[in-house]
């Protein structure tokens, strides 16, 4: 999933807006640049550059006289005019972000000229800003021309295709020269690291924020958006943040995560909070979460994941896909579909592709794959690890004594908990 855009903001649709002062509700000027300062590791926005209408001058107001940002909009400040006659100077610590970065050439680690910045992608929570990637995509810089959807319509008009942003992570970029204000910019990655924002990006940015700027981030993010970022961090980072959050913060997020996922988290929990906790959820769901907690810690149940789709062999290849089709966002894994009988015991599985190929109406049993490799809930951990790399699986499907059906395990989380090293090292470069 990519996260919704109301959680970032791009340096464009700041730039030129008109400056209200709250005061008088008069229009003092427009955004020349905003400053952002290098102390952490994303730098974060603490001033505006406004120029005057109609005149040459410009002028630096802190950001904390900045009340509201609307994009595309306005900025509204407070206070201004015990700044507005000073013509003060960027501190040597600060930078502009227009004037250093936009228009800038990226040169990748072996020499080779790579892209251009086109715009920046600022995180953003209440009025805080951090600079965390660049973007190098055209259609930033359609966007720097007013002309953002105009562009997107015509790619899907012409090559049905859904134009999306190229970024590059801030922490991958160092400027070339001993200034960086000038030359051009180092890309500390191979250029094929170019991405998408993808889902484990947030995770990664809020990882490398400070305490404090880490817990105001997630607390600014809706409830799905902060579950998906929580999840994505390392488990060490996700005890120490959950201590910081209060209950219901936490419960809000515990709620949107993947049930192996809020097994690790309760186990390590102190007991008081964790059955806070439990005590909260639907009756059904810590029913399962507290039995996944009473297995031993080498079995493949403590890992298992409860979230799978099992149907029955009556069932249509039609009506399996509109399941898949209602179920999909709350499901982990939907590769592959489980077959049972009417005691929920296992008799077979279909993939994805089985389903797309054979007609509506014809029954899974006809088409479904009778042997399924599978382990028990008290599988060793290792034992399932050598099952993934002997046979190539993604998923492996975990059934009880009486070949009952109780979750899945995926190869991530199979190899996650046999190679810990691996996972630390993992951890340590996030």
């Amino acid at each position: 999933m990519n996260y919704p855009q109301k959680n970032f903001i791009y340096l464009s649709q700041i730039i030129d807006v008109p400056v209200i002062d709250m005061t008088t509700n008069k229009k003092i000027g427009r955004v020349l640049d905003l400053v952002a300062g290098l102390r952490e590791m994303y730098p974060k926005v603490s001033a505006v550059i406004v120029r005057r209408k109609r005149k040459s001058d410009s002028y630096y107001i802190p950001w904390k006289n900045v009340t509201r940002v609307i994009k595309g909009r306005a900025i509204f400040v407070e206070n201004i005019s015990e700044v507005m006659g000073q013509n003060m100077k960027v501190p040597d610590n600060e930078i502009l972000l227009k004037d250093t970065f936009w228009d800038k050439q990226i040169v990748d680690i072996v020499g080779s000229k790579v892209v251009r910045v086109n715009d920046l992608h600022l995180l953003r929570e209440d009025l805080n800003l951090w600079v965390v990637h660049m973007d190098v995509g055209v259609r930033g810089l359609f966007r720097r021309l007013g002309l953002e959807r105009f562009f997107d319509a015509t790619m899907r008009l012409l090559f049905s295709y859904e134009a999306k942003d190229r970024l590059i992570s801030w922490k991958f970029v160092q400027p070339i020269t001993t200034s960086i204000g000038s030359g051009a910019l180092s890309l500390k990655v191979h250029h094929s690291r170019l991405s998408e924002l993808h889902p484990a990006d947030l995770a990664d940015i809020v990882a490398d924020l400070g305490t404090d700027e880490r817990i105001a981030v997630l607390n600014s993010l809706d409830n799905e958006t902060a579950a998906h970022t929580f999840q994505e961090l390392p488990l060490k980072l996700r005890i120490q943040v959950a201590a910081l959050l209060n209950n219901e913060k936490l419960l809000n997020i515990v709620q949107g995560m993947a049930t192996d996922e809020i097994v690790d988290l309760l186990a390590q929990l102190q007991k008081k909070r964790a059955h806070w906790i439990l005590n909260r959820l639907p009756a059904a769901r810590a029913e399962q979460i507290t039995n996944l907690l009473q297995i031993s810690e080498g079995g493949a149940g403590s890992i298992m994941n409860t979230e799978f789709i099992a149907v029955r062999q009556s069932d249509t290849a039609g009506s399996v896909l509109a399941r898949i089709k209602g179920e999909s966002k709350k499901k982990e894994s939907i590769y592959y579909v489980y077959v049972t009988d009417d005691n929920d015991a296992l008799i077979g599985v279909v993939t994805l592709r089985q389903l797309l190929v054979n007609l509506p109406e014809k029954p899974v049993v006809e088409f479904m794959r009778k042997r399924v490799a599978k382990v028990r809930v008290d599988t060793n951990i290792k034992d399932v690890a050598e099952i993934f790399y002997k046979y190539d699986f993604t998923v492996v499907p975990v059934v009880d004594t009486r070949n009952k059906m109780q979750g899945i395990i995926t190869m991530k989380d199979a190899f996650e908990c046999v190679f810990d090293e691996i996972r630390e090292e993992t951890e340590e470069i996030k």
